[in-house]
């Protein structure tokens, strides 16, 4: 897919998806945090359910409130090699923006590129960084599992440090 269609589905995504609520999770449950495992597992079925219904019907569902990929405070995002994102189920703004110059590792280096590139080499890859709960609105260190699924790179994270 050539990179003006990828940024067009994206701007198209971002437009269509703008009005979802945030603050609260797809079913209304903000009432516990989500783990590093549930994370883990619920990347490993979205990566399964993309193979299964193709990009535009799997990207729909992980960006549905009533799709199943938002349970807690959990959401799929995906991105691509070059760090486009193209689906984010509680950020849906940063829907075709470049994720691949986050930096916040020790030592300043690229998490998002390293993520992916551990992710490339080894199927999957965990990578810790700070963000904001979409629960709370408040940014927190989070774990997340990244791993390879096709041309894209599937997103999972929980809020807190690892402990699998």
């Amino acid at each position: 897919m050539n990179a003006a269609r990828q940024v067009l589905v994206g701007f198209i995504l971002a437009f269509v998806f703008a009005g979802f609520p945030f603050g609260a999770s797809a079913d209304g449950s903000c009432d516990r945090p989500g783990t590093p495992l549930e994370a883990k597992a619920l990347a490993e079925t979205a990566a399964a359910h993309l193979a299964d219904v193709g990009m535009g019907k799997a990207f729909n569902d992980f960006m549905h409130p009533q799709g199943g990929y938002m349970p807690f405070d959990l959401y799929v995002f995906v991105i691509d090699r070059k760090g486009l994102m193209w689906v984010n189920g509680r950020f849906p703004g940063m829907i075709s923006s470049s994720i691949g110059g986050a930096s916040g590792g020790s030592g300043g280096q690229n998490i998002m590129q390293d993520a992916m590139k551990r992710a490339d080499e080894d199927g999957s890859a965990w990578v810790e960084y700070n963000w904001y709960n979409p629960c709370t609105g408040e940014q927190m260190p989070k774990s997340t599992f990244m791993l390879k699924a096709g041309e894209f790179f599937i997103g999972v994270g929980a809020y807190g440090r690892l402990s699998v």
